[in-house]
């Protein structure tokens, strides 16, 4: 068994599993699948190699092939039944975004008034910008349903868990300057680090196959280090 059977095996079920912790048929889950109404799976292991959205092909020999998905596709299984139970197949798709983005829009607004500025989408009053909160939603039902928020997101059940620690990374990545600004003062040293803490319990810990080029390395461990350095120094 490689590090990264390990990882999956940890983190992760097959479709198998993911099946039957769902409570439904193999077939069920790739019609799901099909239909665009749960998320693809995260990581696709084959010939070789384990492949996702996020990082493309990367070598994984002797890795076990499967394909595996985040122990909270059974909440996104549960959502879609509903949606299919509650109106026509034709236009389920079309119901299940208009939740998600209800619920993410939501989401983001509370995150915009509690934790950082979402600029592009709500104006100074709060007030969505529809162009620019249009634009970030498109993109997140993309993310979802590629399996994106299976990989990076630790607890991906729910539109606002999703929405948390993206926000979190966003401001991370501003306020450090995507990892390389590590001289703060030391009241805002306390709170990067207080900001990092959050954002690593929000995100998920990464193969070991993907972790060396992971915006977690960047922004939690290789940040860490060069805040301490700069603590020590100051």
């Amino acid at each position: 068994m490689t590090e990264l059977d390990d990882y999956l095996s940890t983190h992760y079920l097959t479709a198998a599993q993911t099946a039957s912790a769902a409570g439904i048929s193999p077939d069920e889950l790739e019609a799901l699948i099909g239909m665009r109404l749960v998320p693809a799976a995260s990581y696709v292991v084959a010939g070789g190699t384990v492949s996702s959205h996020v990082f493309g092909a990367m070598d994984a020999p002797g890795a076990t092939p499967g394909r595996y998905f985040h122990p909270s596709q059974r909440a996104w299984i549960a959502r879609a039944r509903a949606i299919l139970a509650s109106g026509p197949a034709h236009n389920a798709k079309a119901r299940l975004q208009e939740q998600f983005r209800g619920n993410i829009s939501a989401a983001l607004a509370e995150l915009n008034s509690t934790t950082w500025r979402l600029a592009d989408s709500f104006d100074d009053a709060g007030i969505p910008i529809p162009a620019g909160l249009a634009a970030r939603l498109d993109s997140m039902w993309l993310y979802f349903l590629n399996g994106t928020f299976g990989l990076c997101v630790a607890n991906p059940v729910s539109e606002a868990q999703i929405a948390y620690k993206e926000v979190l990374q966003e401001k991370l990545v501003q306020l450090s300057d995507h990892g390389k600004q590590a001289v703060h003062a030391p009241q805002q040293a306390r709170a990067l680090h207080e900001l990092i803490d959050a954002y690593a319990a929000a995100a998920m810990p990464f193969s070991p196959v993907e972790y060396p080029v992971s915006s977690r390395k960047r922004l939690v461990e290789d940040l860490r280090n060069k805040l301490r350095a700069t603590d020590a120094i100051t």
